[in-house]
C-alpha cells in the first residue's frame, strides 16, 4: 500500500507542504478535521502536475479560514452561504476550501448543511475527483476513496457517480471536458453517453452564472488553455458563453500565438494563469454588445470588468513606448518592464506585429533577467558584504547596471567593479 504521506511530502513542491502544515496547524487549533481531496490528490496518485490544493473541513471553513496567519494569506473570493474560499498564499501557492456537504447541496441557495468527509466525497462530480487524504494527527495520511476513484485513475476513465450528474449540475460538461483534455483519460462508455444526451438536450443553458466564471478561471490557470477550449468548440458547450462563439468560433492563429508567447514566458521563469487575458482572447473578436453580454453571462464584478478593459489599453500604450527612443537604454528598458504585470507582456508579444518590440521583449527576458537572477552574492560575501547589510542592495543594482551597459564582459572587469564598489560604499 502506497504511503500517502511521504507521496504528499515528496511530491508536493516545498511551498506547497508548507502550505499543507500551516492549513493543518490553523485546523488543529479549531480542533478541527482537515482533509486535502479532490484534484490534488488525483494528480498526486496519477503523477501528474499538481497546480492547486483542495481542502474540505469537517466544520465552518471560513472560520479556518480567518485562524489563518492574514500576513501569509489572500482571500481571492469565498461564499459565506457554502462556506467556500479560495486563498493564495504569499509564495504563491493557491487552495481551495469547503466545508464537507452532502450530494442534496447542489445549489448555492441551498446553504451548506454539516456532514461528514464521506459524505462529501460521494457527492462530487467524478469518481478520480472523489478522493481524500486526512490530514489529522489521529489519521494521518490514510486515504479515502468510497467510489473507487484510484482505479480509475489506473484505467485512465472519468466517470460519473450518478445518472444524472451532468444534468443535477451543468457545469459538469466544462469539467469532463477540461480533465479529459488535461489528463489524457476518455470518459468511460456511460459516461459518455450521460454526456452526449445532455449536450444535446443543450442542458449548459442552465449553468449558472457563478459557476461558468469559476470554471473559465480554472481553464485560464491550465498549462494549455488553447487545447481545452478547442474541444469545447468541437463539442459545442462555447454556445454557453455566447451564441456567436458558437456560430463564429474561436481564432485560432491567436491562440497559437497565445500558446507560443506563454512558453516564452514560462522558460523566463512567468507563469501566466490570466483570467482577464483569457477573457480577452475569447472576446477578441465580438462586438462591444456581444463583451457585455458575455459580461452579463459570467455576473463578473466590477474589478474582474476593470482588469479586462485595462488589459488590452494599457498593453496598446505599452508597445508604443517600447517602439520608441524612451526605451533606447537598457536600464530604462529593464525598468518598464520589470514593472508590468506578465500578462501585459503575453499580450504584447500575441498582438504586436512591431520587430522592434519583439526584440525588446526577447532581449528582456533572455538577456536582462538572467542576469538579475545571477548577481554575485557570494562575490559579495567573499569581499566581506553580507546580504543584510546596508550597502549590499546598493552595490549589486549597481553592479547590474554596469552588466547591462555591457561594462562587465570578463571575470577580471567583475572582481575589479567589485572591489571598487566596495571600498567605496563603506
Amino acid at each position: 500500500m502506497p504511503d500517502y504521506l511521504f507521496l504528499m511530502e515528496s511530491r508536493l513542491s516545498p511551498d506547497q507542504w508548507q502550505a499543507v502544515q500551516k492549513m493543518q496547524t490553523a485546523a488543529s487549533s479549531l480542533g478541527m478535521n482537515l482533509y486535502l481531496v479532490g484534484g490534488a490528490v488525483r494528480d498526486l496518485i496519477g503523477g501528474f502536475p499538481i497546480e492547486d490544493l483542495d481542502f474540505v473541513t469537517e466544520g465552518k471553513a471560513l472560520k479556518l479560514i480567518r485562524a489563518l496567519d492574514r500576513r501569509e494569506v489572500r482571500v481571492l473570493w469565498q461564499n459565506e452561504a457554502l462556506q467556500e474560499s479560495e486563498i493564495e498564499f504569499s509564495t504563491g501557492v493557491l487552495a481551495s476550501l469547503c466545508t464537507a456537504r452532502s450530494s442534496s447541496d447542489t445549489k448555492p441557495s441551498s446553504g451548506a448543511a454539516p456532514a461528514t468527509i464521506l459524505d462529501d466525497l460521494k457527492r462530487r462530480d467524478f469518481s478520480v475527483n472523489a478522493i481524500g487524504i486526512s490530514l489529522n494527527p489521529h489519521s494521518l495520511g490514510l486515504l479515502l476513496d468510497p467510489t473507487n476513484g484510484v482505479a480509475d485513475i489506473e484505467k485512465k476513465e472519468i466517470r460519473t457517480l450518478r445518472n444524472y450528474s451532468f444534468l443535477e449540475d451543468p457545469i459538469r460538461l466544462f469539467c469532463a471536458v477540461r480533465f479529459r483534455t488535461r489528463l489524457g483519460f476518455s470518459l468511460d462508455s456511460k459516461t459518455a453517453s450521460q454526456f452526449r444526451n445532455a449536450v444535446e438536450g443543450e442542458v449548459w443553458e442552465e449553468i449558472s452564472k457563478e459557476s461558468l466564471a469559476q470554471e473559465l478561471r480554472q481553464i485560464a490557470r491550465e498549462r494549455e488553455p488553447a487545447a481545452i477550449l478547442k474541444e469545447l468548440e468541437k463539442e459545442g458547450l462555447l454556445a454557453a458563453l455566447s451564441p456567436r462563439l458558437r456560430k463564429k468560433g474561436l481564432d485560432w492563429a491567436v491562440f497559437s500565438r497565445a500558446s507560443k508567447s506563454r512558453h516564452e514566458l514560462d522558460e523566463a521563469g512567468f507563469h501566466i494563469r490570466s483570467f482577464p487575458l483569457l477573457l480577452y482572447l475569447l472576446t477578441r473578436q465580438l462586438s462591444p454588445n456581444e463583451r457585455r453580454q458575455l459580461a452579463k453571462r459570467l455576473g463578473l464584478k466590477r474589478l474582474e470588468l476593470e482588469a479586462w478593459r485595462r488589459l488590452e489599453e494599457d498593453t496598446k500604450h505599452l508597445a508604443k513606448e517600447l517602439a520608441g527612443k524612451a526605451m533606447d537604454t537598457p536600464l530604462k528598458l529593464y525598468q518598464r518592464l520589470a514593472a508590468t504585470p506578465p500578462e501585459k507582456i503575453q499580450l504584447l508579444l500575441i498582438e504586436s506585429s512591431d520587430r522592434k518590440v519583439h526584440s525588446r521583449v526577447k532581449t528582456y527576458l533572455q538577456r536582462y533577467l538572467p542576469l538579475r537572477s545571477n548577481l554575485p552574492v557570494e562575490g559579495l560575501r567573499e569581499l566581506g558584504v553580507a546580504p543584510g547589510a546596508p550597502r549590499h542592495q546598493k552595490i549589486l543594482e549597481s553592479y547590474f547596471q554596469a552588466q547591462l551597459e555591457g561594462k562587465l564582459r570578463t571575470r577580471t572587469d567583475q572582481m575589479r567593479f567589485l572591489k571598487k564598489m566596495v571600498q567605496e560604499k563603506k
